[in-house]
């Protein structure tokens, strides 16, 4: 008998509950997601006298037959006067115009933000103003450029059989909307055949906008266009980009 006295307030118990909702609240609503990252202003300063691991080099603006020759790279001592090591790049323009650059992505931003960047860039060369030469002085008629791409830079062929690189950095002296002309390779200061290296600082308050891929990164570009048709090297020895959101 007490079992089915049991049963029965079980039952009625189970009733009540019923009429009443059943006792569980079935309407909980997850909290929203946490609103994404602000983006905010940052420096990228890179020292390439403490080494290059990470940047990797290229060559852009031929055809096939005028490919650029004596072309090399590294992180080599710098010519006296000049101490320390810094980024070695060299070329022979065949085509007169090559794009010699070294580039580099660079993570810790927001994923899909849109940035400004503006760049300034230090190198090494014994290049004066001063002088002339094959299809033009190689201190007037070399110049260097930054870029930015939320995608990876990369010579690619084109269907008039020309390798350019795969973004807007312009031509020579005139800016892209990828790139920009930060001035002359060469130096005021030196003369003519004086065989002497200087550091020298370009710069270009001329924002570069960017946005960010998909897992915060970008890439940058730092180079040299040539329309001198005979060997340059030089030295990248550092820069400086200032990245503001949009």
């Amino acid at each position: 008998m007490q079992k089915h006295i049991y049963s029965a307030l079980a039952l009625t118990a189970a009733l009540a509950l019923s009429a009443c909702g059943g006792g569980f609240d079935n309407t909980y609503t997850p909290p929203p997601p946490a609103p994404p990252p602000t983006p905010v202003a940052s420096v990228i300063n890179v020292d390439f006298t403490q080494g290059i691991d990470g940047w990797t080099p290229g060559v852009a603006d031929y055809v096939d037959g005028d490919e650029p020759s004596e072309t090399g790279y590294g992180w080599s001592k710098l010519p006296a006067p000049l101490e320390g090591k810094g980024y070695f790049l060299t070329s022979h323009n065949n085509s007169d115009d090559v794009l010699t650059y070294a580039k580099h992505q660079v993570g810790g931003f927001v994923p899909g933000a849109k940035y400004n960047l503006t760049f300034s860039m230090t190198y090494a060369t014994d290049a004066s103003t001063q002088c002339f030469g094959v299809g033009g002085s190689r201190g007037l008629g070399i110049f260097m450029v930054a870029a930015a791409s939320g995608d990876e830079p990369k010579t690619v062929k084109q269907v008039n059989g020309a390798y350019r690189l795969n973004l807007d950095r312009g031509n020579n002296g005139e800016s892209g909307t990828q790139g920009k002309t930060l001035g002359v390779l060469g130096s005021e200061d030196l003369e003519c055949g004086a065989g002497v290296w200087v550091k020298q600082t370009r710069s270009s308050t001329d924002a570069i906008p960017v946005t960010a891929d998909k897992d915060g990164k970008l890439w940058i570009v730092l180079g040299t266009d040539s329309g001198f048709e005979a060997t340059n090297a030089w030295f990248l020895l550092g820069a400086t980009v200032n990245v503001k959101p949009q």
